[in-house]
């Protein structure tokens, strides 16, 4: 062709990147500019392709309404994926470096080649929600039957895809390479792809709301062209001549005619000039291959063409390309339909030509799903309904100990150990408090003020138990030791000496709370639950703990020595359950309150370990058992005393006789004389003992 008359100035051509690329590489050598006027293709730069233009923008500037669609809705985080072939790879690196250099956020990139495995699923796990893509239609029908099973569609997902396809393109059955039934045959797709199981309407319920880029036929203006007619005449003179025929690319070829007619005219002119000024006659038809002159002059030519053309306003840019308008589509009702223009050479979006966007959701998409932390606290409703408990129970235990005060004289009273009492109902109150407490959080209050409170639900908590349990365990001690080892000059545990026992083991809780303090004081710790959904946001719970570093030390000193304690204090209980005597008119329900102690804290325990990580669940049991615990003490210790009070006001003991053994008689069976004399003898003895102790208690409160 090239070598056939006449000589060929220009190349005009061609459609396709296989035909195009070996041209193109070839006209260098020849020294010819070549003008394209439908490839898109991003590979053909001016620096590999020196004499290589393009009247169609390439498939880069497709990025820049990309963009302007980003910022205009507020998008910065989204996901890509791309045909790992030339022409799509080289667009969508382009447009990743866009993204970088305006700081957006690159959720996931996937990339596929000849089939599609889990691409859309790590999309879909890294939360992607404007998802733009790069790919041919071939894979379009595939990727949105894959989009349609995984649910990425609707409310939630924006889709943005170049759209210079076929019409149509979505259903093969309309573009004769389909079968007749309702399904897509993918028989000439990639059988690796799986593409079979979607129908028609699969694809189209999945491509509801997806927004294309692709070349805008002709401009919207009604200005005259370069011909001298305007854009609605040249319209219809293309639509009476076309016949069926029509290519999205005719007002780019048009256009590109008349450039090159433009380029010729201008390099004329120029050689004119020249002829003028050196006295010479050279023109256009003494154009040779292979001379750098001529190649010069029609490049630099071509590249300074301006005109108005059909397409809009036509000039180059310094990579031989253009920069021209962007029609973007929208598939809306299954069809796609304008929603806009970018005008490349001001570089402006606009939304207003054409039908107004379509959000299946009524709101442009967010481009991430919203994290939520939700700080997690104890309901108000169970907190109120605990704490009014909790204040309950301290109303009834300053009820008690006033009673306890007022009637310290009173001989039944008094023979129970009032002041003993006395620290039972202030450990009680604590305990109560300890409810109160164990509620508050940094809501309530403040962050700042957690690790103190954490603290005070230590103490507190520490204080009443031992208080409570440690006045118990002592006057169940001081049954257990008279009762054990019965003897007639045997000395008579007094009350200070029980509370040296309660004020060692505070002094043990002191010591272990101080150092606990100084050593690894309490600090706030949160932790990530479970997500859930709630619309469109992803609420995190997260939970607030009192941390400390060698918490799990403390912890486990503190239970050691405390269930030691309770062990031992069950076992006093457990000794002296047969312990009846009016000297000792409480030692019973002392000893069923240790019992309630113990079996309430070995079930507490382990239940708000399992239970730490919820709080409303937590704060119930732990806090029902403390109550349940505490005012199970004070009714069984207090509750006899207010009932003898008021039956006895006198406090005079009555005179029955007792048994004080520590262990049950053990019954025979035989019927001689011999036992039964035994058996008396016995339980003269014991009545005797019982005689003489009471005789001594009198003798020494009259001291």
């Amino acid at each position: 062709m090239m070598f056939e008359k006449p000589r060929k100035v220009m190349l005009f051509g061609a459609a396709c990147t296989h035909v195009t690329d070996p041209i193109a590489k070839a006209a260098k050598h020849w020294h010819i500019t070549q003008l394209s006027y439908a490839d898109t293709h991003p590979m053909f730069s001016a620096v590999k392709y020196p004499n290589f233009f393009r009247m169609v923008p390439s498939d880069k500037e497709f990025n820049h309404p990309r963009v302007h669609l980003l910022q205009r809705f507020n998008w910065t985080r989204v996901g890509t994926l791309f045909q790992n072939e030339p022409r799509h790879a080289l667009a969508h690196n382009h447009f990743v470096s866009m993204l970088e250099l305006n700081q957006y956020e690159i959720a996931e990139t996937q990339s596929f080649a000849d089939e599609l495995k889990d691409q859309l699923k790590k999309l879909e796990e890294k939360d992607v929600r404007i998802i733009l893509g790069y790919f041919d239609e071939k894979w379009a029908r595939r990727i949105f039957c894959e989009a349609y099973r995984k649910g990425m569609y609707g409310k939630n997902y924006q889709w943005i895809i170049t759209g210079m396809y076929r019409e149509k393109w979505w259903d093969l059955r309309g573009n004769g390479d389909g079968d007749e039934d309702d399904s897509l045959d993918f028989e000439d797709e990639p059988p690796e792809s799986g593409g079979s199981g979607c129908s028609v309407e699969d694809i189209m319920t999945a491509l509801e709301g997806c927004i294309m880029t692709d070349l805008l036929p002709l401009a919207t203006s009604r200005t005259k062209t370069v011909s001298g007619k305007n854009i609605t005449q040249y319209e219809a003179s293309y639509n009476r001549l076309r016949r069926n025929e029509y290519s999205r690319f005719h007002g780019y070829t048009y256009d590109g005619v008349w450039a090159m007619a433009l380029a010729i005219q201008a390099v004329g002119h120029k050689l004119h000039k020249e002829n003028r000024y050196r006295n010479t006659s050279i023109t256009v038809k003494d154009f040779r291959y292979w001379d750098q002159m001529w190649e010069d002059l029609f490049t630099k030519a071509l590249s300074e063409v301006k005109f108005d053309g059909v397409t809009g306003s036509v000039q180059f840019t310094k990579d031989n390309t253009r920069k021209g308008y962007i029609l973007l589509k929208q598939f809306q009702g299954g069809r796609e339909v304008k929603i806009g223009e970018y005008d490349g050479l001001d570089n402006v979006l606009q939304l207003d030509k054409g039908h107004p966007i379509y959000w299946p959701g009524g709101n442009p998409p967010l481009d991430r799903t919203i994290k939520l932390i939700e700080k997690t606290s104890v309901n108000i409703s169970i907190y109120a309904v605990l704490v009014t408990m909790a204040s309950c129970g301290i109303v009834m235990a300053s009820v008690f100990l006033a009673i306890n005060i007022k009637y310290r004289n009173q001989r039944y009273i008094k023979m129970s150990s009032p002041y003993l009492n006395n620290m039972i109902i202030v450990g009680c109150i604590l305990t109560y408090t300890s409810v109160i407490l164990l509620g508050l959080d940094s809501e309530l209050t403040s962050e700042t003020s957690f690790p103190y409170i954490c603290t005070a639900r230590a103490w507190v908590l520490m204080a009443g138990f031992t208080l409570a349990f440690g006045s118990m365990f002592s006057k169940t001690w001081r049954v257990h030791s008279i009762f054990a080892d019965i003897q007639l000059n045997k000395k008579v545990i007094k009350d200070y000496q029980l509370f040296m026992v309660v004020l060692v083991l505070l002094c043990v809780d002191v010591a272990i709370m101080t150092t606990w303090q100084i050593v690894d004081p309490f600090y706030r710790e949160t932790k990530h639950l479970t997500p859930y959904v709630r619309g469109d946001i992803l609420v995190i719970p997260e939970n607030e703990y009192c941390k400390s570093s060698k918490i799990s030390v403390f912890i486990g000193c503190i239970y050691a020595y405390k269930g030691l304690l309770m062990v031992f204090g069950c076992f006093l209980a457990w000794e002296t359950r047969l312990v009846s005597i009016p000297a000792l008119n409480d030692s019973k329900y002392i000893g069923m309150s240790v019992y309630n102690v113990v079996i309430m804290c070995i079930i507490g325990a382990p239940i708000s370990y399992i239970l730490s990580d919820e709080q409303d669940a937590s704060y119930l049991i732990i806090s029902a058992f403390i109550i349940f615990c505490t005012t199970g003490t004070l009714c069984l210790v207090f509750v006899p005393k207010i009932i003898e009070l008021r039956r006895n006001p006198q406090g005079t003991i009555e005179k029955r006789m007792v048994r004080a053994t520590l262990k049950p008689p053990k019954r025979t069976d035989s019927d001689s004389d011999v036992s039964d004399m035994q058996e008396q003898i016995k339980k003269a003895e014991n009545d005797r003992q019982i005689f003489i102790r009471r005789l001594h208690e009198r003798e020494q409160m009259r001291r």
